[in-house]
């Protein structure tokens, strides 16, 4: 009995040990809280109190959407706390997890939204290089929709793929009827349809009479989406990528002398 005391007594500290560790590891369970709490005290000013919330955060492995807002929130106490190394640092790393990241000019104050972008746009080289590309093949744009769906237009692929798919079927399933109750023949006055029995035993070539003009519409109308598709297709091929090719940005400066300067970067 002795000895399975013993041997419970160390599972149950080797359990309390172990959560306490993991506990203090992962704070992730309070980093929602602090993150919500650094910024009620950036929006009151309080800027000696973000650094006090959200700079023991960033000793640890967090989360990127959680390891940007705390790097964003520590840039901007920095900056009210003169000091602007630490506060580009900060931004810089915030950046480098989200791309697209801004300050809104709505709640902050005009020279830290500045600073900012004075940070991204002096690193926008760098930036723009971790912007990941998706490869995207010309050809593509001969095959709607998988054109539409390289350029991102998935909704427009789903309805000219699902207009596709529709107009094929019925163009298809026409042919192998007339097919299935028709034979083309070709005479002195020129060629044309004869018939047999159709489904049921009914006349054929007034079956036939109802198809034919289904089965030519149904292609004429294939190859004009298609058409269609493809146009489409190239248009927005040469629009993305004009797009990837140009990254505009904005710098804007207070320095004495200097005012509001604008700049396009891009590959030409």
């Amino acid at each position: 009995m002795a000895v399975i005391r013993a041997i419970a007594v160390c599972l149950v500290l080797d359990l309390v040990l172990g959560l306490g560790a993991a506990a203090h590891a992962q704070p992730g369970a309070v980093t929602s809280q602090i993150l919500r709490d650094g910024n009620t005290a950036a929006l009151a000013g309080d800027w000696q109190r973000v650094a006090q919330l959200v700079d023991p955060l960033l000793a640890y492995q967090l989360p990127d959407p959680d390891l940007a807002e705390a790097h964003r929130l520590a840039g901007l106490a920095a900056f009210f706390q003169q000091r602007p190394r630490e506060a580009e640092a900060h931004f810089l790393a915030y950046l480098r997890i989200d791309l697209d990241g801004r300050l809104d000019p709505a709640l902050y104050p005009p020279d830290v939204v500045a600073f900012f972008s004075d940070v991204a746009s002096r690193h926008a080289a760098e930036l723009r290089a971790r912007r990941t590309t998706p490869h995207r093949i010309w050809l593509y744009t001969l095959l709607p929709p998988v054109a539409q769906l390289q350029n991102g237009e998935r909704t427009k692929a789903y309805v000219i793929g699902g207009a596709l798919g529709v107009l094929l079927a019925t163009n298809l399933v026409t042919y192998a009827y007339l097919r299935a109750w028709c034979d083309h023949t070709d005479g002195p006055s020129g060629g044309g349809l004869t018939c047999g029995d159709g489904p049921g035993g009914r006349d054929g070539t007034r079956a036939a009479e109802r198809l034919r003009p289904i089965n030519i519409a149904s292609g004429i109308a294939f190859w004009v989406v298609y058409g269609y598709g493809v146009y489409d297709g190239i248009r927005g091929y040469r629009r993305v990528s004009r797009e990837q090719a140009v990254h505009p940005y904005v710098t804007i400066t207070h320095e004495p002398g200097t005012g509001v300067s604008w700049g396009i970067v891009g590959r030409f």
